[in-house]
């Protein structure tokens, strides 16, 4: 075997175990809005980004299918649910993100605005919850493309900033 095949090899084996030791998060959507009943466009843009954001920042990423929730005791429920399911994917951390929708009275639309995000951190190995977050007054710009976007970038921020200082 020659001297630059065996290097090609080394190369593929090493980028290979390099790809094992990446961190790997699950997240769980929960949405809350009364005039829906089925999971809206708006919180699945939201999904996307952050799975993607993630992904970027050479995470691996697994996410359980968003659900709808109408209070804290459901919510805990899907925790609990959406927690099992990390640690049967062998996730280092699960992430339960809560979108808060509020009816816009300005409008005669029947659809509801994004108004507050909550997430928590959990260490999937150890089960502690090391973080429970929101950011409040959140104002969406209709007229904006790419609001939801930077409403997702800056949610993703949160998140590492909080996963940061776990691990530091």
């Amino acid at each position: 075997m020659g001297k630059l095949k065996r290097l090609s090899i080394l190369a593929v084996l090493l980028f290979g175990t390099s790809l094992c030791f990446a961190n790997q998060i699950s997240f769980q959507i929960v949405q809350h809005d009364d005039c829906l009943d089925c999971v809206s466009e708006d919180s699945m843009t939201i999904e996307d980004s952050v799975l993607n954001n993630f992904f970027e920042y050479g995470f691996i990423v697994t996410n359980s299918d968003a659900a709808i929730s109408e209070s804290a005791a459901q919510d805990e429920k899907l925790y609990k649910i959406g927690q099992g399911d990390a640690f049967n994917g062998y996730s280092d951390f699960f992430i339960q993100i809560r979108l808060y929708y509020e009816r816009n009275d300005d409008t005669l639309s029947a659809s509801s605005d994004l108004c507050e995000i909550g997430f928590s951190i959990t260490s999937v190995k150890t089960g502690k919850k090391f973080a429970d977050k929101s950011m409040k007054n959140i104002k969406i710009d209709r007229t904006k493309k790419n609001n939801l976007a930077k409403i997702s970038s800056d949610l993703v921020n949160a998140i590492s900033k909080e996963l940061r200082a776990y691990k530091a």
